[in-house]
Order: C-alpha cells, then sequence, then structure tokens
C-alpha cells in the first residue's frame, strides 16, 4: 500500500503544481504506473528569432520599424582586393557594423559581387584584375559597370583564390549564417543582360559554384544559389529568389522548382532541375521585388496572394529587401504579423507526459512540433534544464534533430528525471553563447527562453 499511497501523493502534487506551466489537461492511467499529461496550447504573438524573418543592410543603423535578427552584406571584388593578394577584411567589417551586430545577436547573410549596376561608370572587380583578364564596360537599361568574362581562366583562377579568403575569415564564424553564391552576374544574381551576353555555360558555372562548396566545406554557414541549377540539387545547396512576393516573378521561380527546364540566360535546356523537396534540408530566402511597395504587398487586396507565395516557397527569410519598414502598428501590422508567423520555423512543446513509477520515480516524454513553414536548419541542441530541491541546475541535451522536424510533424524524446528533481525546463541552445535562445511558440512559463514543461513543489 505505501507505493501507491506515494503515487498518490506524487500525483496530487502534480495536479497541484502544473498550472505553473499553463495545465491544459491532466489524465491518469490505472495500475501500478500513473501518467499525467499536460498539454500546452500554441502561442501565436509575434516571436522574433535567429535565423528567420526581416533583413536590413548591415551597412545601415538598424533603426528600423519591425525586429530582425538577421543582416544583409554585399561584399564587391574590388573594395576586398584592391591590391592582389592583400584583403581589405577589417575596412569590410567595419563599415558594415559587424562588432555592432555581433553584441546585438544578430547573423549575417553574405553575397560576393563582381558586378553591381549603378548610374555611374565603374568596376567591381580590382583594377589590377581587369588588366590580367578580359571584360567589358556596359550602359544598359539596369545601368553602368563592367561585366568580366566568366570564362576568362585567369579570373576562374583568381576567384578560387578570392572565395578561399573569404571562407578563411568567416567559415568557422557563427555570426556568418548563410553564404550566397553571388559571384556571376549583375549583382550575382546569375544573370547579365542580352545585349551584354557573357553569361558562361554550365561547365563554367559550375567551376564558380564548386570552389565555394569546397571553400566553405565543414563550415557554419549555409550555401544559396539563386535558381535550382543541377549543381544546387546535386549539392544539396538552399535557394535565394530576389523578386519574392511578386507573383508573376516568384511563379516562375516556383515553376523551376517544382519542374525545372530551361535557363534562359544562355539558352540551356536543361540546366535547371526540380528540386521541390529541396526546402526540407536547405534554406529559401531572398529579397522583395523592387517593383512593389511591400505595404502594397500586404494590402488587403494582395495579402491572400503575398501569403501563399511565401507558404509555397517555404521562405524562412526576406532581405534585404524586406518590410522592415512598415509603420510599427500601423494599419499594415496586423497582415505584417499574420505573414510573420509563417515564415520560417515556429517550435514548440505539445505536451509532455510524466509517468511516475511504482518506486516513486519519473520519467518525462516530450512531443515537439513545429508550426512554421521550414525546419530549423542549424545544428543546436535542445536541451532540458533540470533544477533540484536546493536550486541546483544541471542541463541534459535531448535527443531531438531540429533540422529534421518538419513542418505538421512531431518528434517524442524522454528522459528520466533525477531523485529529488523539483523542475525542467527546456530550451534550444545557442552554442556560441550557450544560452537558450530561441522563443517557442508554447503557452508555459518562462524566463531567459527556458519553458517550464513540468514542476513538482
Amino acid at each position: 500500500m505505501r507505493r501507491y499511497a506515494a503515487i498518490a501523493a506524487l500525483l496530487l502534487v502534480l495536479l497541484c503544481t502544473l498550472s505553473a506551466c499553463q495545465l491544459q489537461d491532466v489524465t491518469s492511467t490505472g495500475g501500478s504506473d500513473v501518467t499525467v499529461v499536460t498539454r500546452f496550447p500554441e502561442e501565436t504573438g509575434e516571436l522574433v528569432n535567429p535565423f528567420i524573418g526581416n533583413l536590413v543592410w548591415a551597412s545601415s543603423s538598424g533603426d528600423v520599424e519591425q525586429p530582425f535578427t538577421l543582416v544583409y552584406a554585399n561584399l564587391t571584388w574590388a573594395e576586398l582586393e584592391p591590391e592582389e593578394g592583400v584583403y581589405a577584411f577589417e575596412a569590410f567589417e567595419e563599415r558594415m557594423h559587424f562588432d555592432t551586430w555581433r553584441e546585438q545577436g544578430k547573423h549575417l547573410v553574405l553575397r560576393f559581387v563582381m558586378d553591381t549596376p549603378t548610374d555611374e561608370t565603374h568596376a567591381d572587380i580590382p583594377q589590377w584584375l581587369i588588366d590580367k583578364t578580359e571584360g567589358v564596360y556596359y550602359d544598359v537599361e539596369y545601368g553602368k559597370g563592367y561585366c568580366p568574362d566568366y570564362a576568362d581562366p585567369v579570373l576562374i583562377e583568381e576567384h578560387a583564390k578570392v572565395i578561399g579568403a573569404i571562407a578563411d575569415r568567416y567559415r568557422d564564424d557563427p555570426f556568418v549564417a548563410y553564404v550566397q553564391l553571388g559571384s556571376l552576374g549583375h549583382w550575382g544574381e546569375w544573370h547579365v543582360n542580352e545585349n551584354i551576353g557573357l553569361m558562361p555555360l554550365e561547365s563554367v558555372r559550375d567551376v564558380y559554384a564548386q570552389q565555394y562548396v569546397d571553400a566553405f566545406e565543414g563550415g557554419h554557414a549555409l550555401l544559396m544559389m539563386r535558381r535550382p541549377f543541377n549543381f544546387a540539387v546535386e549539392h544539396k545547396l538552399g535557394l535565394y529568389n530576389d523578386a519574392a512576393g511578386k507573383e508573376s516573378s516568384t511563379n516562375t521561380w516556383l515553376d523551376w522548382i517544382e519542374n525545372g527546364g530551361y535557363y534562359d540566360s544562355t539558352g540551356e535546356e536543361d540546366a535547371i532541375s526540380p528540386m521541390s523537396d529541396g526546402w526540407k534540408y536547405a534554406p529559401i530566402g531572398g529579397e522583395l521585388a523592387t517593383s512593389m511597395e511591400p505595404e502594397e504587398m500586404l494590402s488587403e487586396e494582395l495579402f491572400d496572394t503575398t501569403l501563399s507565395l511565401f507558404e509555397r516557397s517555404h521562405t524562412s527569410w526576406i532581405g534585404p529587401g524586406s518590410f522592415k519598414d512598415v509603420e510599427r502598428g500601423g494599419e499594415d501590422q496586423q497582415a505584417l504579423d499574420a505573414l510573420m508567423r509563417r515564415i520560417g520555423y515556429r517550435l514548440r512543446v505539445t505536451q509532455s507526459a510524466a509517468r511516475i513509477g511504482a518506486d516513486g520515480n519519473v520519467s518525462l516524454t516530450l512531443t515537439w512540433t513545429n508550426d512554421g513553414i521550414a525546419p530549423f536548419y542549424f545544428d543546436w541542441k535542445t536541451c532540458a534544464r533540470i533544477t533540484d530541491a536546493q536550486g541546483e541546475t544541471s542541463v541534459v541535451t535531448l535527443d531531438l534533430d531540429l533540422p529534421s522536424l518538419l513542418p505538421e510533424q512531431t518528434q517524442s524524446v524522454t528522459l528520466d528525471l533525477p531523485q529529488g528533481t523539483r523542475k525542467v525546463e527546456v530550451g534550444i541552445v545557442d552554442p556560441s553563447t550557450e544560452l537558450a535562445g530561441v522563443q517557442l511558440a508554447m503557452q508555459a512559463a518562462h524566463e531567459d527562453n527556458w519553458y517550464c514543461v513540468l514542476e513538482l513543489e
């Protein structure tokens, strides 16, 4: 009888204290064991989390209307290597306020570019490289600039060196979240005005792409391409859409992803491959189309279309052209909030099941789900923080694979609790700070991104 009395006493404690963790429902089973199930409703409010949402330009002050966790930087070859073999990383990082963004816990999206059209005649590769290679100055509808001959073997050789230098600087830096395979075409978007016509064929493009893959192999940053080229499929790269939010352009981009096919910049029939499941293992991002105002996309007439385009794309982040300057609390805030609730991941514990054995030991099973439209792509640890009767805490890693927790799926993990446990909290820990770094989309008592799932007091 004593063991059943002990179980009943522990069950009573659970019933009296789980309300601190937003208790929704409690059930028990018969026999010598008792199971107490607590269900946690979804938190539908705003969450500001790493690696997703709006971007701002890294060169800006960051004084914008909407919250953000990502910043974006273009890096031109001319500014990085003004003298052959001499790299000006410090000047670039100072201009892009790296120290400020690091202190604020932001992460970076980086794109290396060789050709950015502007209103003035200029070149975005250094003069010493222009002197050694072929190319052409242009003045077209996009603007003015210099387009190198991407098939020039000297350019390809030097490109490998500069990408290697960039990777040596940032490969293992957790600040750098995403690296876009820019390099080719205007703005690093892998297309060239038809009047210039220097976009290389796949055999050459793949050499450039392989240089990125080789240089960043084993690093922290995730690589992304502008289109679902065959290379992107083969190497499971992410994708970015620089005309996001515009129906015609995004539908074309989504058709590439769904069906593959023709690459109009070079006339190659099978240069693009289907990768409709690519979002399941690599991120999708990109900036808003410049031909539309962000507020227009959020308008009552277009919002359903806008939301559908981002959902179908399984978008994780938007920028540097983003919704960052939409008036906070203004007439478009409700629509923007609805959109931001869908972008990227939204992780939570849906329920905890505390199984109390006849000996008084407790095992805890936690069921996790993802209410977003994309996974959490980074290998952060999901942990339980256990507090004992003396207030001492210990942290254990849960056997949860975050990158494989897809939308509308669940994963369950079980841990046996030490004798004397008084509270269990869960959090997703940033390996660079060892702090819980993700807001969970669950209604539960929480502090510093640690969420209570069990309390025995």
